[in-house]
């Protein structure tokens, strides 16, 4: 068993070969231009795969063994968990990660590669440009805030103007300022039909948006600390993760409207 670990995991080259195979056979030239780091020395390397076993050749394709199928499986997930925490542990392992619940914790390898962003100092509270623009062109927009944005109402009202389909969650203190202190912002969420949940709950995230095309999560430090980093996936797989942790805290929230 020793071996076959290290014939996969010791070789970034091995493991990116039998991933590519996992989505089908391949010729030589079609693994060459797949892997990363390029095609040199990729010979060998299929050779050792075939000697166990991972792989079978048929003429110039080459495809995964029974074998080398389940083992696949089995690896493509823990591959997808690695680049989850690649470059991001110390935000992960930083912060309290209890909002997430114990379903979604069990499927972060639905996340993928993610980013790690920190917002420029002179622009902490404004709402990403590029970002906006996402965001309009949006179908779906869900978002959920523990903390006031001053761009957000507007930006939801909008998207929901667009044709989008909006639900907005918020913590009952910010959807209290909201209402009382914000009055034509409330008003112009609540014209162009954004559904507006309140959550009264302990444990919650700092925030997150989930649009058609990404992910976007805020969590607070293990202390409570408010932190302005947020963690950010464009992958299919994480907005389909993302949309579980909205159905969750929208189930247990009170919808207003």
């Amino acid at each position: 068993m020793s071996e076959l670990v290290d014939l996969i995991f010791f070789s970034e080259k091995r493991k990116e070969i039998l991933i590519l195979l996992a989505k089908g056979p391949k010729s030589v030239d079609e693994i060459k231009k797949g892997l990363h780091g390029g095609g040199l020395s990729i010979m060998p390397q299929l050779k050792k795969l075939k000697d166990m076993d991972m792989i079978v050749q048929k003429g110039d394709i080459y495809e995964l063994s029974d074998i080398g199928e389940i083992i696949s499986k089995k690896m493509l997930p823990l591959t997808d968990l690695l680049q989850v925490f690649e470059g991001n542990k110390d935000f992960w392992s930083k912060h309290d990660r209890r909002p997430i619940p114990e379903h979604l914790i069990k499927k972060m390898y639905m996340l993928g590669k993610c980013q790690l962003n920190e917002p420029d100092l002179d622009h902490l509270f404004e709402f990403p440009k590029d970002l906006k623009g996402i965001l309009f062109r949006s179908q779906r927009l869900r978002s959920f805030y523990s903390f006031f944005c001053p761009d957000c109402p507007s930006i939801q009202a909008t998207c929901a103007e667009n044709g989008a389909e909006v639900d907005l969650i918020l913590d009952e203190k910010v959807y209290l300022r909201l209402k009382n202190d914000f009055k034509d912002k409330y008003r112009l969420l609540l014209k162009n039909n954004v559904s507006l949940y309140i959550y009264r709950g302990e444990i919650k995230p700092s925030s997150f948006i989930i649009s058609n095309e990404f992910m976007m999560l805020k969590l607070f430090g293990k202390e409570g600390e408010f932190d302005h980093r947020n963690i950010m996936s464009f992958n299919s797989s994480a907005i389909e993760w993302g949309n579980e942790l909205a159905d969750y805290y929208i189930g247990l929230s009170e919808k207003v409207n």
